[in-house]
């Protein structure tokens, strides 16, 4: 049970820019509800290890810098959301669990968002642009707990508002970057032409994760994430993503477990950053939702019979379409629909659907007392959801969170990792699924675990030596774990000679 100990709106401590501040259309189609993320510090000796006062003292000059987000949320004359920035602040909670950091589950969102997030009753309002909570674990740890309206913030964004508060709080002025609110170029063309119709913004839109569906975190190291994108490229010299790379894998087993008929349409759509994308880039410091929707459909048989490389080709073509065209013409379709594509709350039910914030800096969050531990997201997305970020930077790889219907996930798993491994000669590289290690365990099938181990083999069995990165034989060889039981992330192949 958490325990609140105090409850306060924190406000600019100068005065700000006051009135209303126009919305993109691309802040109008945004959901127009709560998302953000949960950063885990590990405990210091320091004495003012995450001290409200400090915290609180930083946010208010943040918040000079960033004064949209002590306003409010409002709807305009002619039905249109805006900002009111009224430098009413925000809302700051400091809480204590009796719980520690390897008693909380960070893979199910929902308990994220009961633990670390206020709720929208605290804030007196649901039309709150921004809501902080600080907890204090019994381990001595701290969870910070953020919770950005979407109707204003992206992911980018809401990093760039985190990194700025956290070299506030540490001191480090020289790391400041002041915010742009200047969405001149967002606006639509006069008159708008819409040469095109997308489905992204007319479909139906998403219902709640559904009973009997499950979330599974995949992992990739750095290593498998490169052997990914080889295969994308398939020897040609043309540059693959790793975000293409991940989600043509995704797709692909998505479809294959999910069982579709190969004569029937499989779709999968994703959010493209548009800020390097238009003909005059937007400021480099933009603040405010700059992504576009970009859906691409294909027959089954095509993904699920195809080398990998096919499938990624689709992909790739997909977001090299998202030009200046595509975005103005985005921007004035839901300039002339109007109110029919504002405020949904929700995106498209489409067959999947793939949010990532990949390549930001989630981690670059240091508020004088070390980077992070963990960073996890809270919003639950849905059933058919994939959701792919960086796992820590010395680490380099990605995790991969996939929501869809328990049976659908036993044939998804399968496929992915017989996917991820199916043009690798030696067999090596295999990603594992998680379980947690009994003292001795035989190696009979494949298994994932989440932490690297280096390894000694000693006829048939190979003993854990140390938190790094290892080889274990196929077949039955044994595992010896000179430890208590744990998780453990290794790879399935030919042991080095």
């Amino acid at each position: 049970m958490v325990e609140l100990l105090e409850s306060s709106f924190v406000v600019p401590c100068d005065d700000t820019p006051k009135g209303r501040l126009w919305l993109s259309n691309l802040d109008q189609v945004s959901p127009h509800t709560l998302g953000g993320f949960v950063h885990f510090y590990k405990k210091t000796e320091a004495t003012d290890f995450f001290s409200v006062e400090v915290l609180k003292a930083a946010l208010s000059k943040t918040l000079v810098l960033f004064y949209p987000l002590a306003g409010r949320q409002v709807v305009g004359s002619n039905g249109r959301a805006e900002l009111d920035c009224n430098a009413e602040g925000c809302l700051f909670v400091s809480a204590k669990l009796e719980r520690s950091f390897d008693d909380i589950n960070f893979q199910l969102w929902k308990e994220l968002e009961d633990l670390f997030i206020p709720s929208i009753e605290m804030a007196g309002s649901p039309y709150i642009l921004l809501m902080i909570q600080i907890t204090h674990l019994k381990c001595g740890g701290v969870v910070l707990g953020f919770a950005f309206n979407h109707v204003f913030v992206d992911g980018r964004s809401s990093v760039h508002f985190i990194r700025t508060w956290a070299g506030i709080t540490r001191g480090d002025m020289s790391s400041v970057i002041s915010p742009s609110f200047d969405l001149t170029q967002l606006h639509a063309r006069s008159p708008p032409i819409a040469n095109f119709h997308p489905e992204e913004y007319t479909c139906e839109t998403i219902k709640p994760t559904q009973a009997g569906s499950t979330t599974t975190k995949f992992r990739l190291s750095k290593e498998q994430v490169s052997y990914l994108k080889s295969r994308c490229c398939n020897g040609s010299v043309i540059r693959i993503s790793s975000f293409c790379a991940v989600v043509s894998l995704v797709w692909k087993c998505f479809c294959v477990a999910q069982g579709l008929a190969p004569n029937s349409i499989a779709q999968i759509m994703f959010t493209v950053d548009i800020c390097d994308r238009l003909k005059q880039p937007l400021p480099k410091h933009h603040f405010s939702n700059a992504v576009v929707r970009r859906s691409v459909q294909s027959e089954v048989s095509k993904i699920t019979s195809s080398p990998l490389h096919v499938v990624a080709e689709i992909v790739k073509a997909a977001i090299a379409s998202v030009d200046d065209e595509y975005i103005r013409s985005s921007i004035d379709y839901a300039e002339i629909m109007g109110n029919e594509v504002f405020g949904r709350k929700g995106v498209p039910a489409s067959h999947l659907r793939v949010v990532s914030i990949s390549g930001l800096p989630i981690y670059d969050a240091d508020f004088g007392w070390g980077v992070p531990q963990l960073v996890s997201r809270w919003q639950a997305g849905g059933n058919r959801f994939v959701y792919i970020c960086d796992e820590p930077r010395e680490r380099g790889g990605k995790e991969i969170f996939v929501t869809v219907d328990s049976g659908t996930m036993c044939r998804f798993e399968k496929m992915f990792y017989e996917e991820l491994n199916a043009d690798n000669e030696n067999n090596s590289r295999l990603l594992l699924q998680a379980i947690h290690l009994s003292d001795v365990l035989p190696l009979q099938s494949p298994l994932q675990l989440p932490i690297a181990a280096s390894i000694r083999r000693s006829g048939t069995s190979c003993h854990i030596l140390s938190s790094e990165a290892c080889w274990i034989p196929a077949g039955s060889a044994t595992v010896s774990v000179p430890v208590s039981p744990q998780s453990l992330n290794v790879m399935l192949g030919d042991f080095p000679k």
